[in-house]
């Protein structure tokens, strides 16, 4: 997915995806979404639709506070590590 946003082209293919998570609709899925890091340190997120929910549409935004994104947000063993890394969480 490619999005011109604040005069900046950002295209999907050349991010780090870091989390994702999905969406439901009556117990049915919908979509997901994914927080992702540009090449400019820009967090992005993208969020996909199948068209199962009305409210719910494609798009890419910039993601102004990732760290409360991520909250409840399931992690693997490496999304985990590599968003310690980035400091976006901690472990404790």
């Amino acid at each position: 997915m490619k999005a011109t946003i604040d005069g900046k082209r950002y295209n999907t293919e050349n991010c780090e995806k870091l989390a994702s998570f999905d969406h439901s609709n009556n117990g049915n899925y919908s979509g997901s979404s994914t927080l992702m890091k540009a090449k400019d340190e820009t967090y992005l997120v993208k969020t996909t639709s199948n068209g199962q929910d009305l409210y719910l549409h494609d798009s890419l935004t910039v993601c102004d506070c990732p760290t409360t994104w991520l909250e409840n947000v399931e992690l693997d063993d490496d999304e985990e590590k590599r968003l310690i890394e980035l400091g976006l969480i901690k472990e404790v």
